[in-house]
């Protein structure tokens, strides 16, 4: 490679826009003709072009431009006795200064290291300036805001900085996903930026940075420039910079994930939905045939004992499938904001008694007893029934699977003392009484690091038992939605118990 392919290659922008350094190049006059990438996000500016045809001296506080331009000329008056003594002595000078600041865009001074290089090219004066952030000397963290100001240019995420109730920064990310520059932001303010559904929420979480303990999430549907309509995931965190409570807004964009999501949902319904058409013409056509008379009068009742079982059997699936079912309808319901309850009046000690009798044949298996303990001057609940069965189902279903053969499965109810722990917890309704329900098994406990997870959808203690693991994870959604409470106590070889709270309902 010969000598002018190397300067081709070395004065290249792509070559530049990778060197850690900031770099200008300017001509006779001191104005800047060039600047790399590096540079112009070192001092705020989304483009190289916006320093071009600046004076290169305003690059820094004033009189620090003129003291590099001193150092240089020392360095000139040495090379030039050099010159005089070596032959061939470069007509370059560099200029060094360890200790010195640049102006960012906001008016910030940043600690840097700078160098200055005179050249002639063709009789033409010209000088490349290069910075590199420097924390030398300088106390707090002028470096890693440095540091943080390329990587915030560079995330997958929109990143906007509000001080004072102003947008005063916003990295390429968020520009592109509003379609909205800086200036124009500044005037527009975050809250208008989302649909009018979200901005009170979203003005709320920006009114006072000095309030805001903790960071703060939200789900918002963006409305772009073009008038296009995004769903975001909006993170909202608190910062300090000289002294100031700035917040930094992470705005990343969860369109396509949330298209996802529906589809599966869809999908989900639909399936289910679909099942439910042929197994319950199934369940039908077998109830059907265990009650024909011909079956019940059979004189070999040996010969009648075999067919009884198979449709027990039978019978049997079809309710597990259709429990399996119901919570993938319940959990298609909820992901689509469709899950809408029908509140009244639930005696609890009747619901509980018909959901034991559904499962009869599941208890008969297994020999197991349903002791139940429950008043029969318990008050009744405000709720909707048929969801509340179905967690009782869910509830009992898990008891009847881990509860050894031929042991028992309690339930019991009674009305919570006031002064009882969890009624501190969030969610609940003030001034109301609550009803405690629990389901206690004798099985072999869930372990420890596993209770945590008991509640998560998907989730099983035994990766190869029965079941997809809804269950519990529609129970917690269905009783928080009834402004209750569910949690689990368990210990190993001592059994498991659920618990649940619901609000009485109230005599008018």
């Amino acid at each position: 490679m010969d000598h002018s392919n190397v300067e081709t290659i070395l004065s290249s922008r792509e070559f530049l826009d990778v060197l850690q350094e900031g770099v200008w190049v300017s001509d006779g006059d001191a104005r800047i003709v060039l600047a790399n990438t590096t540079l112009a996000t070192l001092l705020g500016y989304r483009s190289p072009d916006a320093l071009v045809g600046r004076d290169w001296h305003d690059l820094f506080p004033a009189g620090e431009g003129a003291r590099l331009s001193r150092h240089r000329r020392g360095a000139d008056a040495s090379a030039g006795r050099d010159s005089e003594s070596r032959e061939g002595a470069p007509a370059g000078s560099v200029g060094v200064m360890d200790q010195t600041s640049v102006v960012t865009r906001d008016g910030e001074q940043l600690p840097v290291k700078a160098r200055l290089v005179r050249r002639t090219t063709g009789g033409t004066d010209g000088y490349i300036g290069t910075v590199l952030p420097s924390d030398r000397g300088v106390p707090g963290s002028a470096l890693a805001d440095a540091t943080s100001r390329q990587v915030m240019e560079n995330s997958i995420d929109g990143i906007c900085i509000i001080r004072d109730g102003k947008i005063s920064y916003v990295n390429r990310r968020f520009e592109k996903l509003t379609g909205y520059s800086l200036q124009q932001m500044a005037q527009i303010g975050l809250e208008r930026l989302v649909v009018p559904s979200d901005r009170e929420r979203i003005a709320r979480s920006v009114a006072d940075p000095s309030r805001m303990l903790a960071p703060v999430h939200h789900t918002v549907r963006l409305i772009t420039r073009s008038a296009h309509e995004i769903d975001c995931e909006l993170r909202i965190v608190t910062a300090e910079t000289n002294s100031h409570a700035v917040l930094v807004c992470f705005l990343r964009d969860v369109s396509e994930l949330t298209r996802a999501r529906q589809a599966r949902t869809d999908f989900v319904a639909v399936v289910s939905h679909e099942l439910r058409t042929p197994l319950a013409a199934i369940k039908e056509a077998v109830s059907l045939v265990a009650d024909s008379p011909e079956l019940r009068t059979q004189g070999d009742l040996h010969a009648g004992e075999r067919p009884r079982r198979y449709l027990d059997i039978a019978q049997e699936e079809i309710a597990r499938l259709n429990r399996m079912i119901s919570n993938l309808l319940e959990v298609a319901r909820v992901e689509s904001g469709k899950s809408q309850l029908v509140l009244g009046p639930v005696d609890l000690r009747s619901c509980i008694i018909r959901t034991v009798e559904s499962m009869t044949t599941l208890l008969n298996k297994k020999r197991l007893k349903a002791e139940l303990l429950i008043p029969e001057d318990l008050p009744p609940v405000l709720g909707d029934e048929d969801r509340l069965r179905l967690v009782f189902n869910n509830l009992l279903d898990n008891a009847v699977k881990y509860t050894p053969t031929g042991s028992a499965v309690r339930i019991s109810a009674r009305l919570l003392d006031p002064g009882a722990p969890v009624m501190s917890e969030e969610n609940l309704l003030p001034d109301t009484s609550y009803v405690q329900v629990s389901v206690a098994d004798s099985g072999p406990g869930i372990p420890a690091e596993f209770l945590e997870r008991v509640f998560g959808r998907y989730e099983r203690v035994d990766p190869h038992g029965p079941g997809i693991g809804l269950g519990l994870a529609i129970a917690r959604s269905i009783i928080e939605t009834h402004h209750g409470k569910i949690w689990v106590r368990s210990e190993l070889g001592e059994g498991t118990c659920f618990n649940l709270i619901l609000p009485v309902r109230e005599a008018h």
